[in-house]
């Protein structure tokens, strides 16, 4: 964790101010530490770099190690599928299945194995049509901060796919958020070994609590990290509390009068990130002025399952082939 951070951290529970033990640091980051909240009592560790703000009054579930620790005991239990998923050429698999051995390869620290297969499944998961525009869109947000040099806060950074492109093409810092230590843990491993991780801060939190004092943030980005909240009001007032410039999100609406895909979307509670006018109307009762960028409408199929680990999908939607909007939400403080 960088040090310039410590100005602009706070108790997430309470906000109050954060008293800083630092046992280990060099001259610009912060390796371990335990931060104390001089109001409520609350601490937070800093392990390994990775500062960890988590409360415990929110209900979360770590999906990435749910993941990774369901996928280590099925191996364990049938060694047989564990055969046919990796001692086999990676071109005989199908695309979920390859996705599922890039990850155990992961696991593994094998990097370069992981990286291809996760290119191959990529290219049977989603169409070229679907990965151009997912670029197009990574790079039309990185034009818009590329007009600054302030750090930026990438929100819910799953396994890094902005920021290491923002990485890679901008100066900025950037700070690698997720609710999840686990992928977080991963993440510091893999920017290491492509030596990317000198600009980067790691930081846990639950994006509805987060760490940061009142409009402390310039540049807020996420690439579909609103896609998967089921109430995003909330949210969205902590996120104008913490914004005082632009917040880009990478974003994909469903057709309201998609029947098929519509009925999964309700049965989640997803209805008010799925839809454009619900998260739009979200976005500006939270009090921010919004906009839509780079708008492009491409058809999207489902996925098929796995064949070796049957029945797994990468995505849950759609389940019906259908016409999503890929956009850039543009916010700003009104």
């Amino acid at each position: 964790m960088q040090k310039y951070l410590v100005e602009i951290l706070e108790c997430p529970k309470c906000h109050g101010k954060l008293d800083w033990d630092i046992t280990e640091q060099s001259d610009d980051r912060i390796e371990l530490a335990e931060a104390r909240c001089l109001d409520c009592s609350s601490t937070y560790p800093v392990r390994d770099g990775i500062g960890v703000f988590l409360t415990t009054d929110l209900e979360r579930n770590d999906l990435w190690e749910q993941s990774d620790n369901g996928l280590d005991q099925l191996l364990k239990q049938y060694p047989e599928i564990e055969k046919r998923l990796m001692d086999v050429p990676l071109d005989t698999l199908g695309p979920v299945d390859q996705h599922f051995r890039g990850g155990v390869h992961l696991s593994r620290g094998e990097r370069e194995a992981a990286t291809a297969a996760f290119s191959i499944a990529n290219k049977g998961l989603y169409s070229v049509e679907t990965m151009k525009c997912t670029e197009n869109q990574m790079d039309y947000l990185i034009n818009e901060v590329s007009q600054s040099d302030s750090p930026i806060v990438d929100l819910s950074s799953g396994v890094c796919g902005l920021a290491n492109k923002m990485l890679k093409d901008l100066p900025n810092m950037i700070v690698v958020t997720d609710f999840s230590p686990t992928v977080l843990v991963k993440n510091r491993k893999r920017l290491m070994e492509q030596g990317l991780y000198n600009r980067v801060s790691l930081l846990a939190f639950d994006a509805r609590q987060t760490p940061f004092t009142n409009n402390s943030i310039s540049l807020l980005t996420t690439l579909a990290g609103l896609n998967n909240i089921e109430n995003p009001g909330k949210l969205l007032e902590e996120l104008y509390r913490v914004v005082n410039g632009k917040f880009l999100a990478i974003s994909n609406f469903y057709p309201e009068d998609d029947k098929e895909n519509g009925a999964v979307i309700e049965a989640a509670g997803l209805a008010e990130t799925h839809y454009r006018d619900r998260l739009l109307k979200n976005f500006r009762n939270a009090g921010w002025a919004i906009e839509i960028k780079n708008s492009c409408t491409i058809k999207m199929t489902p996925a098929p399952p796995g064949v070796v680990l049957e029945g797994a999908r990468v995505d849950g939607l759609p389940v019906q082939s259908t016409f999503l909007e890929h956009c850039v939400l543009l916010g700003t403080n009104a």
